[in-house]
């Protein structure tokens, strides 16, 4: 029964989405109709993809394709169990091999989503003897594991290193201290100093976790992402397979200790659905091109760098991102939503980010750029992304 408490509720929400909706500058949610490389389709439209995590430009790549369709024969769509009871192949091991050889670590563990694999880490290490200490702007999924928890969960002023000790010395006397952050922030593309962190960390014996999610693939010698870029390895390393290696799911990586704990403590883990066998197929066969094909982190580097320059050239404010994440500060909300649609119809497809996503007057667009996109393809979206806001008085 729907009481007047739910009603209020829900129209909390659904009355701000429904005047999106009406005003026509909903942009969410878009119905493609092809694969998300440096181009895709909407409604069979074509449009410059500006949104998106497939940063090497992997999804589609015919080894990829063939190595999913032939697992599809062997294993079929889906295991319809959790890992420890029917949910493993032969592949799934060899994945979780792959993975901890990759990230130099004695092991792996993988989960059906990145969500999944922060939700079920950070809940199962973190018990009621735990002081977890985060990010004010770590991803929901951190955010939401550290609810999870039993411990006291700690919140540190975003990159602030004085206040992550000023927490740190405050609760010396833990128990157990458990740090967690994101490698790459999502909305701003900042990398964090995991270097500071880690001494921090390591001074005041604390576990410290990274979300990798968005550096795995790019960030460091090997890819290993904003840990192998201080010449560090986390305690517990936290990655997709949804971005740079063009699946979906998600995995840690850690000590042989930790990894057995959470493969028979994590809920997210032991009572959820095994990820289907063609998924990780996939995943292994991407592992393989990324190394196989080094030119693909090159030119996303090349992409990011010449995308990056031409908004500065513009005067757009890129809110300091050095990496293929970039924020395009625009301000107002409705201003963010109303160039969103314009450059859709233009051919040029970037999410807004508003608020509560983010604070409010800092709605932006959050630009992702891919290896798959051309020269040409970039500079047509800086022209664009210039072109509207011109028309919407962004520039200075």
């Amino acid at each position: 029964m729907i009481t007047d408490e739910y009603a209020r509720t829900f129209a909390s929400v659904n009355d701000r989405i429904g005047q999106l909706r009406e005003s026509g500058f909903y942009t969410f949610e878009q119905p493609f109709t092809a694969a998300p490389g440096g181009r895709s389709e909407i409604d069979s439209r074509e449009v410059i993809m500006l949104t998106s995590g497939n940063y090497l430009g992997l999804v589609g790549h015919p080894e990829i394709n063939k190595a999913v369709k032939e697992a599809l024969d062997t294993y079929g769509s889906g295991a319809c169990g959790a890992r420890l009871n029917n949910g493993t192949t032969r592949l799934h091991l060899e994945l979780e091999e792959r993975l901890a050889e990759w990230m130099g670590t004695e092991a792996a563990l993988t989960y059906s989503s990145g969500y999944l694999a922060n939700l079920g880490t950070i809940s199962a290490l973190c018990d009621a003897d735990t002081v977890v200490i985060t990010d004010q702007f770590n991803h929901m999924s951190i955010l939401d594991g550290c609810r999870l928890a039993e411990g006291s969960v700690k919140i540190f002023a975003h990159n602030s290193m004085e206040k992550l000790e000023y927490v740190l010395q405050r609760n010396a006397d833990a128990a157990k201290k458990f740090v967690v952050v994101d490698g790459v922030y999502s909305m701003d593309g900042e990398i964090a100093p995991l270097d500071e962190i880690h001494r921090l960390t390591e001074r005041y014996g604390a576990l410290l976790m990274v979300d990798e999610a968005h550096g795995t693939g790019f960030l460091g010698a090997n890819g290993r992402g904003a840990g192998e870029h201080f010449g560090l390895v986390p305690d517990i390393t936290m990655g997709t397979f949804s971005k740079t290696l063009g699946g979906v799911g998600g995995f840690v990586t850690a000590s042989h200790d930790i990894v057995e704990f959470l493969r028979h403590s994590a809920h997210a883990y032991m009572f959820n659905a095994s990820l289907p066998a063609p998924t990780v197929a996939g995943v292994l066969k991407a592992l393989e091109l990324m190394r196989r094909e080094p030119w693909r982190t090159e030119k996303l580097w090349e992409n990011t760098m010449r995308f990056r320059s031409g908004l500065i050239r513009l005067g757009f404010e890129v809110m300091g991102s050095v990496t293929p994440v970039i924020p395009i500060l625009i301000g107002d909300d409705e201003t963010a939503l109303r160039m969103s649609k314009e450059l859709m119809a233009d051919g040029l497809y970037v999410s807004g980010a508003i608020y509560p996503a983010v604070p409010k007057g800092k709605a932006r667009f959050r630009a992702t750029v891919t290896a798959a996109m051309t020269s040409e393809d970039v500079d047509s979206a800086v022209a664009l992304l210039g072109d509207a806001a011109r028309r919407h008085n962004v520039l200075a």
